[in-house]
Formats: C-alpha cells, sequence, structure tokens
C-alpha cells in the first residue's frame, strides 16, 4: 500500500519521522543526503524539454504524477447519426419466412367512369372480384463477434472496456442496417434484404411511375445531373398522393439538404412547429428547415400543421452522395474482399431504351470491382481505355471475374470526356453470372456518375407501408471465457429482421407509396 498517496509536503515529514522513531526505518545520513541529492537531480533533469524522459517515463519522470483521462474521446458514429432505426416502425414475426396478403384490386371497372355500378331498376350489377396475393419475406441474420482481452478487462485506466466494446458491437449491427435500409441488395449480395432504392427500381422496371429524374436534358446536357427543385418535391409528394399514398418523409444526403436550404422559397418551408410561415425573428436566426410544404403531403401531424413532408439528412457514411469520395472506384481494396476482375470488355450497341441522348454522347472509361459480403476488391479497368457512346446506343460490360467467392460487381463510370480513368464513379451494382467466368452487364444511362439520389416515402403509421419486421430484436449475448482460443471475454451480438414495405406499386392507379429522386447534382460539384 502506498501510504504517501495523496499527501502533501508537511504530511510526508511527519509519516517519515514517525517511522524512524519507532524504529521501521533506519537513516544513514550520509547515505540518505546522497540519495536526496540524486533525486533533486533527477527532479531538475525532468523538464519540459526532457522529452526523452516524457516518453520512456524514466529518471524523475517515473516518480512524476501522471493525469489519465479516463474518459474516452470518440471518433466514430453515435446513435444519433442513425436516422431509419428509429423512424420507422417496428413489429414482431415468429418465423423465417414471413407471409402475408395483400389486396390489390377492389374489382372496380372503368376509368372515367365506374361501369357495372349504375344499373335499371331491375337488373342486377356486374360481379367482380377482389384481388389477393399472398407475399413472402425472408428474415435476414446481422451479426457481429467482439473480444475483450483479460488484460483489458483488469486494466482500469481507460473507460469502462466493456462499454466501450458493447458499444462498438450494437452500432456495428445498427449501422449495417442503416446502410441497407437504403441500398440493400439481395441480388448482389445475397445476406442482404433489400432496400427502399432497390424494391423502388424494381417498380420502376414492374412499369410503376414510381421515379423522378433530376438529370438535366437537352444537346447542351453534358451527361450531368440537375440541381433538385421544388417542383420536383412537389411531383414526388403527388406521385405518392396517386398511389394513395402520403409523404412524410424524404431521405437524402447532407449535401441534398445543403442545396435545398438555398434553393427552396420561404413559402414552402416548414419550421420545426410544423408551420409553413416564418417569423422574421425565425428567418434572421436561422431557423432549421424542417421539412416542406406542399398540397400533396401528409396531412395528419396535428392541429395547425400545414401538410408537409420532413427532411431527413444522413451523413455520407450511411447514404452515399456523388460527392462522397467512396463514391470513386475503389484504389484499395475493402474488407476481406474477392479477387479483383481479371478483365473487362466494352462495346456500345444500339438500343431504343438507353437513356445515352444527343447530349450524352462522347468518351466513357468504366471499372470494375468484385463484390460479396465480405468486402470489394481493388476496381479494374477496361483494357482498351474509353469507348465512344453515340445517342441511341447503350455500353455492354463483359466482366471476367475468377474467384468462386464473388457475389456482385459494382461498377463506375468516368465524366463524359474525361482526360482518364483516375476519377470514375459507382453507377450500378449487379449480380454475377458465373463467378469464374464471364457476366454481362448494360449500362442504360439511368444513373449518371458523381450525383446524388434521395427517397421520399409513405409512413403515415394508418398506411403500414414500411417497418422492421423483427423475429430477434437486438441482443447482446456473452460467451464462454477462452473462446476463439483468445484469453479474454468474446461478446456476440445479434439482430433478426428485414426491411418490409407491402406497399409499393398501386395496380389501380399505376403509381405508389414511395418515390425515388435520382441524378441530383450538387450545386457545388466538381465532378
Amino acid at each position: 500500500m502506498n501510504i504517501l498517496a495523496g499527501k502533501n509536503y508537511s504530511d510526508v515529514l511527519d509519516i517519515a519521522k514517525s517511522l524512524i522513531d519507532d524504529g521501521s526505518i533506519r537513516v544513514d545520513p550520509e547515505r540518505g543526503l546522497q540519495k536526496s541529492m540524486d533525486v533533486q537531480k533527477a527532479l531538475d533533469a525532468t523538464t519540459t524539454t526532457s522529452m526523452t524522459d516524457l516518453a520512456q517515463l524514466t529518471g524523475g519522470r517515473a516518480i512524476t504524477i501522471e493525469n489519465i483521462d479516463t474518459d474516452l474521446k470518440s471518433t466514430v458514429a453515435d446513435r444519433k447519426q442513425l436516422r431509419l432505426w428509429n423512424l420507422f416502425r417496428h413489429s414482431k414475426i415468429y418465423a423465417v419466412l414471413d407471409q402475408y396478403m395483400v389486396l390489390s384490386d377492389q374489382g372496380q371497372i372503368g376509368g372515367r367512369h365506374s361501369h357495372g355500378v349504375f344499373t335499371s331498376e331491375s337488373a342486377f350489377p356486374t360481379s367482380k372480384n377482389v384481388t389477393l396475393s399472398r407475399q413472402v419475406d425472408t428474415t435476414k441474420f446481422l451479426r457481429d463477434m467482439r473480444d475483450l482481452t483479460h488484460v483489458l478487462d483488469v486494466s482500469k485506466t481507460m473507460a469502462d472496456n466493456h462499454t466501450i466494446l458493447n458499444k462498438a458491437g450494437a452500432m456495428t449491427i445498427l449501422e449495417a442496417n442503416e446502410k441497407a435500409t437504403l441500398f440493400g441488395n439481395s441480388d448482389v449480395l445475397p445476406f442482404e434484404f433489400d432496400g427502399l432504392i432497390k424494391k423502388i427500381t424494381d417498380a420502376k422496371t414492374a412499369g410503376y411511375d414510381v421515379v423522378v429524374d433530376c438529370r438535366k436534358t437537352g444537346a447542351s446536357s453534358n451527361s450531368e445531373g440537375g440541381q433538385i427543385s421544388e417542383d420536383q418535391l412537389d411531383e414526388a409528394a403527388n406521385k405518392i398522393m396517386q398511389g394513395l399514398g402520403a409523404a412524410t418523409h424524404m431521405l437524402m444526403p447532407n449535401v441534398v439538404k445543403q442545396d435545398l436550404n438555398t434553393i427552396l422559397p420561404v413559402s414552402r418551408r416548414v419550421n420545426m412547429g410544423g408551420q409553413s410561415i416564418l417569423t422574421m425573428k425565425e428567418l434572421m436566426g436561422g431557423m432549421p428547415m424542417a421539412g416542406f410544404m406542399s398540397d400533396f403531403a401528409y396531412n395528419g401531424w396535428g392541429d395547425g400543421m400545414v401538410p408537409h413532408f420532413k427532411f431527413v439528412p444522413h451523413i455520407d457514411k450511411y447514404f452515399l452522395s456523388g460527392e462522397s469520395p467512396k463514391s470513386k472506384a475503389p484504389t484499395v481494396a475493402v474488407g476481406t474482399n474477392p479477387t479483383a476482375p481479371t478483365g473487362v470488355v466494352l462495346t456500345s450497341p444500339v438500343d431504343a431504351a438507353a437513356k445515352f441522348g444527343a447530349g450524352d454522347a462522347g468518351d466513357y472509361f468504366y471499372k470494375v470491382s468484385a463484390i460479396n459480403g465480405s468486402g470489394e476488391s481493388i476496381a479494374t479497368a477496361a483494357a482498351a481505355g474509353a469507348i465512344t457512346v453515340t445517342a441511341g446506343n447503350k455500353v455492354k460490360l463483359v466482366i471476367t471475374g475468377n474467384d468462386a467467392l464473388i457475389t456482385g460487381y459494382s461498377i463506375y463510370r468516368s465524366a463524359k470526356n474525361a482526360a482518364d480513368n483516375s476519377d470514375c464513379r459507382w453507377i450500378a451494382d449487379v449480380a454475377v453470372g458465373t463467378a469464374i467466368g464471364t457476366t454481362d452487364a448494360y449500362d442504360m444511362n439511368e444513373v449518371l456518375p458523381g450525383t446524388s439520389m434521395a427517397v421520399v416515402v409513405s409512413n403515415a403509421p394508418e398506411d403500414d407501408a414500411i417497418s422492421y419486421r423483427q423475429l430477434l430484436p437486438f441482443v447482446r449475448i456473452p460467451l464462454p471465457f477462452g473462446l476463439n482460443n483468445i484469453v479474454g471475454y468474446p461478446y456476440l451480438y445479434m439482430l433478426y429482421h428485414y426491411l418490409r414495405v407491402p406497399k409499393m406499386g398501386n395496380e389501380q392507379t399505376g403509381f405508389g407509396y414511395h418515390v425515388l429522386l435520382k441524378n441530383i447534382r450538387y450545386s457545388k460539384s466538381t465532378f
């Protein structure tokens, strides 16, 4: 025990004298004087210029009081950055397969007129049937494992190590869920659930009017995205209303919200309280713009609140923008990656459905990376360099893989007439055809490189149009000490659920409950 801890100089002298008096220690005056002089020299040498002592804890620094701040200084994301986990409703399921019924048609016939309802005085009406379909979705399994060594457990010089470990495990699970809610694609990564962008894109392919394309048009468009506008926000809300939903929230990267802060007129802005009219004090004080007022938006927020949908901006970590460095073709492998593609061959056949117009005609570079559930490889450039694309054509990529673990490819494209392939941005993920062999992929110019997306959703509680379905809520399970051949405490973190979107397309109207805005160009973009 250190009996001198916390004592001042007078107290130390008193303790020393008492120990001498009772014979606990013996004093050699000459030797004691020498020791005292040695200590004094060591302390004198330990100054702010004596960096060797400071770094190595030698000499006088070894007996100098040190301060240890036990508060962890975290530079990783916290719960407040996770916007979707608390936004969407959670409901319980009891099996891996989740089955439910969807009523998609109540039997109404006609367009401008309702045929078969108005009859003569004595006639029977036309018999009608409703359209019911059974839907089956699959629960997905999110897991993470962490190990706390016994040495760290007994060390008490930092914040509680178990707390740090558990928070890291929880955030890893929740961050993966946040990204999958937006970008999940089970065709490319089979263990993921499908996210909103994938579901809306599939609905568009099936013929539903659920996408607003913000790209510039015309011969001078230069294959660029367009800056988002209030007209496009109104259009998105109107599509959802036509689909019998109501726009409640708009999910977007921060750069899109930054432009909206500048673009939207004051008359369309909704403040934090849900009102459309801001006072001069609120305007001068920089009142945050919480949403967009639209006649087509949700009007069930409460008394005195105007119809509007709320803005839900995200950092790039969770909702990648076209401006994000992570939208570039990777030059360093990510995670336990699969082997990079061994070749990429480009051709440009004619296709009337392609969206390469007059303003898009030019030369483009392409790169392709291999992906699976464990990581992403570095990107492989097309060997022949740039390909020339004319209006009315598409680009075909023949990708050669040589790794059985590949489940998909990410495709990256340069700006039109770029000088080289040094800056190619993401445009698509495609499922692998043959992992050891070739996969054909096509660029129809649906997504422009360097642009962002946003999603307007119908999340009104009465609609039940989107929710998380949970087989197992988030749990932490301590595992036996010493597992994994590590002298320490392992923990397993698990969440079994998926994103259910039972209302996507409305067969009666041809619209849907959720809308994707794509090809949004940031006003300060340098791409």
